[in-house]
C-alpha cells in the first residue's frame, strides 16, 4: 500500500519582528505582487506573507518523511490494523530554527490515535527548512488506500451518537475533556465485535428496552480537533469514549465517523 499525496501544500510565514529596521518595502501594491497560491509543475502551491521559507525544501521535507518515518507508522498501524486506511491534513508551525513549535491534524480519517501520534512525532523530530523573518505556518495532506484487503462496512454517525445520548456517564466524561475548547471535535473510528460480551442478550423486562443493540466495541479511536487547544483534549477523549457500548458490526469490523 503507498502513501498519497493529495492535498497541496500551503506554507504561511508570520513577521517576528515587523518593527525591524530595513524591512521590505511595506506592504507593495497588489499588482506588484505574486499570487498567494500558484502551481510551477509539479511543485505544491505556496502562500507567503511577511518572512520567507523555502517551499521546494519544504516539499522535499515532506516526500522524505512519507517513504521514511511516515510510512514506518503507518506499517505499525497495519500490524494492529489491517485494513488501515485514511487521508490527513496536517498543520505545522515552525519556528525560526527550523524545529516544529506546535502541530495537529486538521482533518483526519485515520481512526487510530496511535498512528495519529506517531506521524505527529515523526514530524516533529524532522528538520525543516529555517524560514526568515518569521516563524512559518505549513499545511500539507496525505493518505493511505485500501491496499486490496476487505474494506470495513461504512457505518452512519446515528450508531454512535445513539448509543452515547443513552450512555450518559461516558458523555459526561467526553464533556469535561471538551471543557473550554470551541468548535468540533471530528472522530472517525473502528468498531469490532466484543467477544466478551454476552452471547445472548438478557431478555427484556415489561417495559423495558432490551440489549439486543449491544455487543460491539471500538478497537481504534481517531480525532481531528478544532484548534491548537483542541489537540491538547485529544487523548482525555480517546479514553473517555472507550467504554462505550455500540451495537455489534457482527463478524467483520465497521468504520464510523462522528462528530462531538
Amino acid at each position: 500500500m503507498k502513501i498519497r499525496a493529495f492535498l497541496l501544500l500551503s506554507v504561511v510565514t508570520a513577521c517576528a519582528a515587523c518593527g525591524a529596521s530595513t524591512p521590505p518595502p511595506p506592504p507593495l501594491e497588489p499588482t506588484a505582487e505574486e499570487p498567494r497560491e500558484r502551481k510551477t509543475g509539479g511543485l505544491p502551491s505556496v502562500s507567503q506573507e511577511l518572512g520567507s521559507i523555502d517551499p521546494k525544501k519544504v516539499e522535499q521535507t515532506f516526500k522524505n518523511l512519507q517513504v521514511g518515518a511516515i510510512e514506518t507508522c503507518h506499517k505499525q498501524g497495519r500490524d494492529r490494523i489491517e485494513f488501515l486506511t485514511g487521508d490527513v491534513k496536517v498543520f505545522l508551525r515552525i519556528d525560526g530554527s527550523g524545529k516544529v513549535k506546535y502541530g495537529f491534524f486538521e482533518q483526519t480519517s485515520i481512526g487510530d490515535r496511535e498512528t495519529e501520534k506517531c506521524i505527529l512525532g515523526a514530524l516533529a523530530n524532522a528538520s525543516w527548512p529555517k524560514p526568515e523573518g518569521g516563524e512559518a505556518e505549513v499545511r500539507s495532506g496525505f493518505g493511505w488506500g485500501s491496499g486490496g484487503e476487505r474494506e470495513p462496512t461504512s457505518w452512519s454517525s446515528d450508531k454512535v451518537t445513539a448509543a452515547l445520548a443513552d450512555a450518559k456517564d461516558v458523555k459526561s466524561d467526553v464533556g469535561k475533556c471538551k471543557s473550554g475548547v470551541t468548535g468540533d471535535f471530528v472522530v472517525t473510528a473502528y468498531v469490532e465485535h466484543d467477544d466478551s460480551a454476552p452471547a445472548k442478550p438478557a431478555p427484556a423486562k415489561r417495559g423495558k428496552k432490551g440489549d439486543k443493540d449491544k455487543g460491539g466495541k471500538f478497537k481504534a479511536i481517531g480525532v481531528a480537533p478544532p484548534s491548537k487547544e483542541g489537540a491538547e483534549k485529544i487523548d482525555c477523549i480517546v479514553d473517555a469514549l472507550k467504554p462505550l457500548d455500540l451495537p455489534s458490526p457482527g463478524s467483520y469490523a465497521a468504520k464510523v465517523t462522528f462528530t462531538l
